[in-house]
């Protein structure tokens, strides 16, 4: 596998689970019944003050898909951009601490699901920081 093959594998896997994980805090936001998995695991519906943060996790992860896609070459020139490649490493340090408070979350559900798909986001997001 070649440098470039993995640096898209990187792009398409890290863009598919931000998205992803947009549209579980967009869910999450409306007040579906998703908050085991979320906040501690302690709300099955989030309340008021947490669906407004789930509503600024979207965001982010939506700041982070476009930062992804930059990187990966979608925009053109932008890839090569500084504020890309910062941007890029800020989402690696997130994902990375988003992982260990996972980890430490009293939710299975964070646990099992979130800790992981937040290792596997940092990993791909410190992969295409590295990538040249």
């Amino acid at each position: 596998m070649t440098m470039n093959s993995l640096v898209d594998w990187a792009v398409l896997v890290a863009a598919v689970g931000v998205v992803g994980m947009a549209m579980f805090q967009i869910l999450l936001a409306a007040g579906f019944p998703l908050g085991a998995a979320a906040f501690g695991g302690a709300n099955e519906v989030l309340p008021k003050k947490l669906r407004v943060a789930s509503g600024a996790s979207t965001l982010l992860f939506l700041a982070a898909f476009y930062f992804v896609l930059a990187r990966g070459g979608l925009f053109g020139a932008v890839r090569q951009s500084t504020s890309v490649h910062v941007g890029i490493w800020i989402f690696a340090v997130v994902f990375a601490l988003s992982a260990l408070a996972n980890v430490a979350s009293t939710s299975r559900w964070e646990r099992l699901l979130m800790a992981p798909i937040a290792i596997l986001l940092c990993a791909c997001c410190a992969l295409l920081a590295l990538a040249q």
